[in-house]
């Protein structure tokens, strides 16, 4: 939680901003009895149940050891080995009557007398600035102790009474011998070497602390009816009555950066003078248990409700009409137009009447309402004309005399408001709310609303500021920017597409040139170039650059602009230098329109919820630059897969395998202004340009390029650009493989052996396919050459397949002939119809040898469909009917019918010499048996004749007539097996068909 605190005016500017931490930012409690920073920088809060280590924004606790009261310990220091030693006091608000005292050692808690004898009793312990360790006992005596040489050192033996150490640094150690639990008995200060330097006897009163400022030493003191502060050695002394319970809770500190004396006393904070003299004081909800300042600026205040870090600044904002009591926002002076009158006189509009302000002195005083009631009027414009009136504009125009304090209204319209004025003619040219201009002829006391001439837009728009030039007057309006020339004619100067047209203010840009006007509106600082009338962005930063902004000023350092979320500073060519906020030393973030002023020298005034802040530009140098960027929790990862964890960046620099192409990290950013917040930005690449914003953790570049890559990060704190902090990280991704220059000279080897290879691979190939060249050719001769002889065989087969139906035929001729020269009719008609029958089986063979004949060629298609086997059997049989009846044969065909799917046509031919071998193989009188069978889509013709025992089958023919031996070559291109075989005195012949 971070919280303004207060804008002090007083000497020296102070002003302060706080940052809370509880238990929400991991503390352990929120009693905080005490801080402390060690020699590297570290800090440690002693809480009422652990102590915890402040890295950055959170907290890293120690749970106490068991023996330890309820408030815990409330001391520690650090010896010269980077121990710490802490202890618990009977009293948690004192560093002395010490209780008992650990030493912190790597994570644990070791009991004191581990190091140091038992028998040395420890009233309060101390170390000085090279850490060696001062110890004052109960018994009376100084000790110190160094660790790194474990080398105890009686330096001083006082007395018996308790020694309340106080200071030990710079050879000088202040302590005080107890007395009781309120009074002391005096106060000495000696060297290391015991040598009583000063010492004073204290009466009725308590010895708190010593502080060293410039080689001057203050202690102090809680007396009975006091808590005194005071500069020993000297009368200086500075004194707070008693008046409340608290008054244990007091102690004094150093700030060194602001040069600043602090006291502070339970809710109350003093900032004094060397001279001890009060230069202003702060009061806080919450009780300051003890304060620890470090060398940023801040005070690290132990409270009970928490740790507070506070941070003080001296500013160079000044402030008017400011109210410091935030919760009283009733009495909040809230500002419209502002003028400076004169040197010493400023003019403010506000929600209570107009106010006159001497600038020497801050006081203000109202001018005289222009209610008639008497109520206070919020009045919006001004104007000082040539002539020394001095006009405000509102629902009414009037003129005030500031000497006489006297109102004169020249016209009165309450359905509108005057928003701006400025001289034209012989008169004024009058900005309304919502209703574009009108102009006030100061002669006759009318005024004219252009009503004709003023375009629509602007007619209905709310007027804000004019600009006059020697021949034209620029119109700012919530519809955009217009002109008006001599001849009263109004124009309207277009905007980029997309650009919202609401204008506040208009300027001249750079005063030497003059030919360019700055408008600042609703998104952006726009640059109108006078001659072309044609605008662009002044802002540089593409992610402020529609910022809404309601006035721009040059200045000698650059142009500042006021708007809704502060004032912001740029350099003269439109970078974003800084935005100055309440942590700045603002009344508010917020201006307001119109609230915006410029005089002759250049001071700034800019008026917003809560009064005026006074700028002067010289007053604005750089601050040093504080704080480190760190880079930590590295992860590297192949795409998706996290190849390697680095815990820190210990130098710029990071490098990568080829296969390693994503990096992902956490940005951290220390610069001691706890309250600010942190704005991380990024780029990739030479140049230092088109920032990105990204959120502090999981920060992820993907794609990362082989090589080296420039990664800048910037960081922002309390908006100020200029003094930003900048990082760059080199990261060096290897080149894989084909990257080095070996690698292409080895592919050229390689590519020169392909080569050749190639050629070498060509040449064999192409004496190889020469080869094979001439191997097709010699198979195609061999090829022709038995083709040739099938065409032969083929040729006698048809001549054997044909010529006995011709026979047939002829003799069948010859009997027609005889019969009708006999004139036997009847035996006539039964020779016709006989000629009838062995004509048709005569024409179904001869065409089934036109297709047995094209069934050589490789182009035949096979038809297959279902037939009846045994049909087609029987038709064949017929056509052999004469050869049967003259060997006397019998055919016997199973089963009766048999449906297969067949090529019809190869089949009749194949069965037709199937059939015509067994006639004439077979013996006389007896039965030719066919029987077909299936198995497994696989059907199987087997025909069984007897034969005479002397027969053998011709060897060459393997028992199959010339007409199967050329027919089975056709068979096998079908996947169709012939064979035959004899067995004993039966012949066979098996016909296996594969079934489609």
């Amino acid at each position: 939680m971070c919280i303004l605190l207060a804008h002090i005016q007083s000497r020296g500017q102070y002003y302060l901003s706080s940052k809370q931490y509880g238990f929400s930012s991991g503390l352990g409690h929120r009693h905080v009895n005490a801080s402390f920073i060690d020699s590297k920088g570290k800090t440690i809060i002693l809480t009422a149940n652990s102590m915890a280590f402040f890295e950055g924004d959170a907290f890293k606790t120690v749970a106490y050891p068991e023996a330890f009261s309820s408030k815990g310990f409330n001391t520690i220091c650090e010896d010269n080995t980077g121990n710490y030693w802490v202890s618990e006091a009977f009293e948690w608000f004192y560093s002395f009557n010490i209780r008992q005292t650990y030493i912190y050692q790597q994570g644990n808690f070791i009991p004191s007398k581990n190091k140091i004898p038992s028998s040395i009793q420890i009233e309060s312990i101390l170390s000085d600035d090279h850490r060696l360790l001062f110890i004052g006992t109960k018994t009376g005596e100084i000790y110190s102790y160094s660790a790194s040489d474990n080398k105890l050192l009686l330096r001083k033996k006082i007395g018996k009474a308790p020694i309340k150490l106080l200071y030990a640094n710079q050879n000088k150690i202040v302590f005080c011998e107890e007395k009781g639990i309120t009074e002391d008995h005096n106060i000495q200060l000696i060297n290391y070497a015991g040598k009583v330097l000063f010492q004073e006897k204290l009466h009725n009163k308590f010895g708190i602390s010593v502080l060293s400022v410039a080689d001057e030493l203050y202690a102090v003191f809680d007396g009975r009816n006091q808590t005194e502060i005071l500069k020993l050695g000297t009368n200086v002394a500075f004194s707070l009555p008693k008046n409340h319970s608290y008054t244990y809770l007091t102690g004094l500190v150093y700030e060194p950066k602001f040069n600043s004396l602090i006291f502070y006393s339970n809710d109350k904070i003093f900032f004094l003078s060397p001279a001890l003299e009060i230069l202003y004081t702060y009061d806080f909800s919450f009780s300051i248990h003890h304060i620890t300042p470090d060398r940023h600026g801040n005070l690290f205040m132990s409270t009970d409700n928490g740790l507070v870090i506070l941070r003080i600044q001296k500013g160079v904002i000044n402030t008017l009409l400011y109210n410091p009591n935030p919760e009283d926002n009733q009495d909040n002076y809230s500002c419209r137009k502002i003028y400076k009158f004169d040197k010493n006189t400023l003019i403010v509009n506000t929600n209570k009447c107009r106010q006159v302000i001497d600038l020497r002195t801050g006081r203000h005083q109202k001018l005289p309402t222009l209610n008639a009631n008497l109520q206070d009027d919020f009045i919006l414009s001004i104007l000082h004309d040539k002539q020394g009136n001095l006009w405000f504009g509102e629902q009414q125009l009037v003129t005030t005399d500031l000497t006489k304090k006297v109102n004169h209204s020249y016209f009165a319209n309450y359905e509108t408001r005057i928003w701006s004025m400025t001289e034209y003619q012989q008169g004024l040219l009058l900005g309304f709310e919502k209703k574009g201009i009108g102009y006030f002829d100061k002669a006759r006391g009318s005024i004219n609303y252009f009503e004709s001439k003023q375009p629509q837009e602007l007619a209905s728009a709310t007027v804000y500021d004019f600009l006059k030039l020697e021949n034209q007057v620029f119109i700012a309006s919530s519809s955009g920017l217009y002109v008006l020339d001599n001849k009263g004619t109004i124009k309207n100067i277009p905007y980029a597409f997309g650009q919202k047209k609401a204008t506040y203010d208009i300027n001249i840009f750079n005063r030497k040139e003059g030919n360019t006007l700055s408008l600042s509106t609703e998104e952006g600082i726009l640059l109108l170039d006078i001659n072309t009338l044609k605008t662009r962005q002044f802002v540089q930063d593409k992610h402020f650059e529609k910022v809404k902004f309601l006035s721009c000023y040059e200045t000698i350092n650059g142009y500042w602009a006021s708007s809704e979320q502060g004032v912001w500073h740029f350099d003269k060519i439109g970078n974003l230098l800084k935005i100055y906020t309440e942590l700045d030393g603002l009344t508010n973030n917020e201006c307001n329109t119109l609230a915006h002023y410029q005089d002759e020298e250049g001071t700034l005034f800019f008026g917003g919820l809560n009064g005026i802040n006074i700028i002067k530009p010289e007053a604005f140098a750089n601050q040093p630059k504080e704080g480190i960027i760190q880079i930590q929790n590295i992860r590297i990862f192949n795409k998706q897969e996290l190849i390697n964890t680095i815990p820190e960046l210990r130098n710029d620099k990071l490098t990568l395998t080829t296969n390693e192409n994503s990096i992902e990290f956490e940005a951290a950013f220390d610069d001691y202004m706890y309250d600010c917040e942190k704005q991380f930005y990024y780029t990739i690449g030479l140049e230092e340009k088109n920032w990105a914003p990204f959120v502090a953790k999981n920060f992820r570049i993907d794609n990362i390029p082989y090589g080296e890559s420039l990664i800048h990060i910037k960081v922002i704190a309390c908006n100020n650009f200029a003094n930003s902090n900048l990082l760059t990280i080199k990261v060096f991704r290897a080149y894989p493989l084909y990257y080095q220059w070996y690698f292409w000279v080895l592919v050229l080897l390689i590519l020169g052996a392909i080569i050749v290879g190639g050629f070498q691979l060509y040449s064999y190939n192409y004496r190889m396919r020469n080869l094979k060249l001439k191997a097709l050719v010699d198979r195609q001769t061999v090829t022709l050459r038995e083709n040739l002889t099938f065409r032969d065989e083929l040729l006698k087969l048809l001549v054997h397949d044909v010529r006995h139906p011709i026979i047939s035929f002829n003799n069948l001729t010859d009997k027609l002939n005889f019969l009708i020269q006999k004139k036997e009719f009847e035996r006539l008609s039964l020779l016709g119809t006989e000629s009838k029958s062995r004509s048709e089986n005569l024409l179904w063979l001869i065409d089934n040898l036109i297709l047995w004949i094209h069934s050589t060629n490789k182009n035949e298609t096979v038809v297959y469909q279902n037939h009846d086997l045994v049909g087609l059997m029987y038709k064949i049989i017929q056509s052999y009917q004469s050869d049967i009846l003259s060997r006397n044969l019998n055919f016997v065909v199973e089963p009766e019918i048999f449906l297969a799917k067949i090529d019809e046509r190869l089949f009749i031919i194949t069965m037709r010499n199937i059939i015509f071998n067994a006639i004439e193989y077979a013996k006389r009188d007896t039965t030719v048996q066919i029987k077909i069978s299936r198995n497994t889509q696989i059907i199987e013709v087997t025909c069984y004749n007897l034969i005479e025992p002397d027969t053998q089958p011709r060897p060459e023919t393997r028992g199959l007539k010339m007409g199967l031996s050329v027919l089975k070559t056709i068979l096998e291109k079908q996947s169709i097996e012939l064979f035959n075989d004899k067995v004993d005195d039966i012949y066979l012949t098996r016909l296996v068909i594969p079934e489609k």
